[in-house]
């Protein structure tokens, strides 16, 4: 459970401890400091980081609708802001803005929009000011987290450089200026931090380059061009396959609104035919879904998630449309009335996915500026039938709009304490969560150690690990001598309760936790006594416990 982390390392943060130091995480700073001012000033409660994930969600609402608006209209801008909110901001999973497995990713999408709105004000009115406030946002946004930072600093310097005079000197005053800046606002904080902590360990918890190559044995982290050519044709057949029906079912619902009946209700016929084609391509997706089911040639359109019923969800296979794109028309000044700020987002874009190999992964949280361009270039390019694809957009929205709420009402099993109260998707789940809390609160114990994930529980009864990892991903202990370093620190420094979840690791090639760290596991085991035990179903499937041992 990344959120675990998210909100843990802010809680320890409230009681003095340092990060890096004492608990260790890959991204940057500023999303865990901010967090942790929040916890400060309205105590330690889980709803506090549901209302910071909200502020930052409304914040990036409007920065994203004012970019819109400036690049199409204000009808296309209201959708293109309901479809970033639909599969970014609010959708279901991990990858949103309210209980994301990164608030660092989440400050650093609103500065990097903040970034972009300067450097348009530079482009508009010529004053260095604006170029500078784009450069500190840059630099915060590295701050918050480091691809994020690059991405929006390399956009920032395109567009700059775009803007009138584009004489070499000129442009290369601009650049320094941007760079030194935002190196100035990224670097500063993190020497003043590193005085406590020690470059070294400072740069290793950023930039885990040893770790790198184990980071490939995870499905979820391996890249090739092979993968991104597989994710973009899937992608685009999901896209076009729903697209066809979608369009055919608007096109029958404008027939139908033309209807004499209908026709003489003027007040009333846009939602008539809107309600139409809602429901007629609602009907065709589900036959769609139906028949994928029983033809293997169709396999390719089926999905547990119901991707057909998404068409807007993953657009992956955009980025090489708009490269192209790009590339036979070089948007330019006045052709193009925009055309810094087109450059700028589509280097955004490429370089915030660049990690990826240029598609689109942990989506909600890394695809806001190619949504963005995605309405921008069909605004562009469908002026002669604008009307229907803002139907066509419309009914895609209607269409998964409702699918995600959906999927939202299935976390309705509350887990509950002092602390606050989070949803799950499982009774069973919450029940042995419930009662994991309570008996963390009945031992009075303080320090918990929770492995190999689930340190929400530490926030949940307001108890601290001792150990700085907060999660024990198969990264986090590599090989006999880092669990020996650390079984060395619990000698020093031992818990008083350890609550073990059970959890599968088959995306890093193995089937539980005690096959990456038998150490820390036979430790457990051996030298500790079980006191209770919960069921929780094991995702994807099968059956675990939550165990709780304490010492002998």
């Amino acid at each position: 459970m990344d959120f675990s982390r998210e909100v843990e390392i802010p809680a320890r943060l409230v009681d003095g401890q340092l990060l890096y130091r004492d608990a260790s995480t890959y991204y940057g700073p500023l999303g865990y400091y901010a967090n942790a001012l929040a916890l400060l000033v309205f105590g330690h409660r889980l709803e506090v980081f549901y209302v910071v994930g909200l502020v930052l969600g409304l914040v990036t609402t409007l920065l994203f609708y004012r970019l819109a608006k400036r690049l199409t209209d204000t009808r296309w801008a209201a959708l293109s802001t309901i479809c970033m909110l639909l599969y970014c901001a609010i959708g279901p999973g991990l990858f949103n803005f309210i209980v994301p497995y990164s608030y660092g990713a989440v400050y650093a999408t609103v500065l990097c929009l903040l970034a972009v709105t300067f450097l348009d004000y530079y482009t508009c009115k010529g004053q260095i000011k604006w170029l500078v406030v784009a450069a500190i946002a840059c630099g915060l946004a590295g701050l918050a987290k480091q691809e994020y930072g690059v991405a929006a600093l390399g956009g920032v310097l395109v567009g700059a450089n775009l803007y009138f005079p584009q004489n070499f000197r000129t442009r290369v005053t601009r650049s320094l200026l941007v760079l030194a800046v935002a190196s100035a606002c990224t670097f500063l904080p993190l020497a003043l931090l590193a005085q406590q902590v020690s470059w070294e360990k400072l740069y290793l918890s950023l930039f885990p380059i040893p770790k790198a190559d184990f980071l490939k044995q995870s499905t979820l982290f391996q890249v090739s061009p092979a993968k991104t050519l597989r994710h973009w044709f899937a992608t685009f057949r999901h896209f076009f396959a729903a697209s066809v029906l979608i369009l055919l079912s608007v096109a029958a619902a404008n027939w139908i609104s033309k209807l004499k009946f209908i026709h003489n209700f003027k007040k009333f016929r846009f939602f008539v035919e809107i309600l139409v084609g809602v429901a007629l391509a609602w009907i065709s997706l589900s036959f769609l879904g139906w028949v994928c089911q029983f033809i293997p040639y169709f396999n390719f359109l089926h999905s547990i998630n119901d991707i057909v019923f998404h068409p807007l969800r993953d657009m992956s296979w955009c980025l090489p449309v708009f490269v192209g794109w790009f590339a036979l028309n070089r948007p330019q000044s006045p052709q193009y009335k925009h055309a810094p700020l087109l450059w700028t987002l589509l280097v955004f874009s490429l370089l915030l996915n660049a990690r990826w190999l240029f598609y689109i992964n942990f989506y909600g949280l890394y695809a806001t500026p190619v949504v963005l361009l995605f309405f921008t270039l069909l605004y562009y390019l469908t002026q002669r039938v604008r009307g229907v694809v803002w139907r066509y957009l419309l009914v895609c929205l209607v269409i998964g709009g409702s699918m995600n709420l959906g999927s939202l009402a299935q976390y309705h099993y509350a887990v509950n304490s002092s602390y606050g109260t989070f949803y799950t998707w499982n009774a069973t789940l919450a029940s042995s969560f419930n009662q994991t809390i309570q008996a963390i609160n009945s031992s009075k114990a303080t320090s918990v150690l929770v492995l190999p994930e689930g340190s929400i529980l530490s926030f949940m009864t307001a108890t601290r690990s001792p150990s700085r990892i907060i999660t024990f991903q198969p990264i986090a202990l590599l090989g006999s001598e880092a669990q020996q370093d650390f079984l060395a620190s619990m000698k020093i420094n031992p818990p008083e309760l350890i609550v073990f979840v059970d959890m599968l690791f088959r995306e890093w090639g193995y089937e539980n936790y005690a096959e990456f760290n038998p150490l820390v596991s036979n430790w457990i085991t051996q030298q500790h006594r079980l006191t209770h035990t919960f069921p929780i179903p094991v995702f994807p499937e099968g059956e675990g416990f939550i165990r709780i041992y304490s010492r002998n």
